[in-house]
């Protein structure tokens, strides 16, 4: 299939989506000082770009079984704002600096105004629902409740994803790893916004359910694949990201793996480089690295993320042939295939 039927889609729909965005923050607090506090910050933020992958989703599910896309296209711009919230207090708690090339909003602004940027942006995912004069009342509650479950599993995952960390723990399986990747991005990067724009378009129960799956599989995958090139990734496209998630000691699918198939030597010098935290130097770094490339973890990530995309993309066999399948197809392969 190959990442190009999604690129070109993504490019096509691109300018329309920000613009839709835009139009929830431009006219906000002009002349104020308001505007410096509060809406400048949050249009900055998501101005600095990212491809819009999510509310192009929803485009794509909402077309996908039969609706016209457009329809989708505010409620996907709801998932993308509580994508802006969710990096810019990510930001915060992993104490980053960078964010798509630009310093992070608590850096430039200061992390009270950062948080309460984040809060406005919680705030408007709702708010661009309920006010969306293309949804009837019915089709608005549902994506309501779809919005509220992707938010409770969204800060679940968010919760084990800190916590293991804070606990030290080292106890932890693959399995445990999937769970954690199902909440924290399984449901706004996959699951969600392909559920929308199916409710959206007037999905049958089994078209919604295809939607799901093929999210589910495809955004657990996504996540494999940012941890992946956290670790592999070329430092000019990556940035200073690279390797943050060795320096935060993250249990990624990667050191789990290490953990559990590592020698007893191994694993305790891992226990130990692990509990460092943001003290490791780089020799550190370089040496959980070694581990994970000795025990063939990073291989192992890279193996289970092809497996998903391939299951996911069965799942698109219960929808009808159409262009929006095939692009939701290729949308699988960028997951896997992408480098950034």
């Amino acid at each position: 299939m190959g990442v190009e039927p999604f690129l070109h889609y993504l490019a096509e729909v691109k300018p329309t989506i920000d613009l839709q965005l835009e139009s929830y923050l431009k006219d906000r607090g002009q002349g104020t000082l308001l505007r410096r506090y509060l809406y400048d910050i949050l249009q900055e933020f998501v101005a600095r770009g990212g491809k819009r992958v999510r509310p192009a989703m929803a485009m794509l599910a909402c077309e996908a079984v039969g609706g016209e896309s457009l329809r989708a296209l505010p409620s996907g711009c709801a998932v993308e704002f509580f994508h802006a919230a969710a990096l810019i207090h990510d930001d915060i708690m992993d104490e980053s600096e960078i964010r798509r090339d630009h310093k992070c909003a608590h850096i430039l602004h200061g992390t009270p105004l950062a948080i309460n940027a984040g809060d406005y942006a919680l705030g408007l995912v709702c708010t661009i629902v309920v006010r969306d004069e293309g949804l009837d009342d019915r089709a608005k509650i549902a994506v309501l409740d779809t919005i509220g479950e992707m938010s409770a599993r969204t800060i679940e995952g968010q919760a084990l994803d800190v916590g293991w960390v804070e606990e030290d723990r080292y106890d932890l399986t693959p399995a445990d790893y999937l769970t954690m990747a199902l909440g924290k991005t399984g449901y706004y990067s996959g699951i969600s916004p392909l559920r929308i724009g199916g409710l959206i378009g007037g999905a049958t129960t089994e078209q919604l359910c295809a939607l799901e799956a093929f999210g589910k599989n495809s955004a657990i995958a996504f996540q494999i694949q940012d941890d992946v090139l956290n670790i592999v990734g070329e430092e000019a496209v990556v940035g200073k990201d690279l390797l943050n998630d060795i320096l935060e000691s993250k249990r990624t699918l990667m050191v789990i793996h290490c953990l559990n198939e590592a020698g007893p030597t191994d694993v305790e010098r891992l226990h130990e480089l692990l509990r460092m935290g943001h003290e490791k130097e780089p020799r550190h770094v370089d040496e959980i690295v070694a581990l994970l490339n000795r025990y063939d973890s990073i291989g192992y990530a890279r193996r289970l993320a092809r497996d998903l995309i391939v299951e996911a993309r069965t799942h698109l066999e219960d929808l009808p042939n159409s262009r929006a399948r095939t692009v939701l197809a290729s949308m699988a392969d960028f997951f896997l295939e992408r480098e950034l």
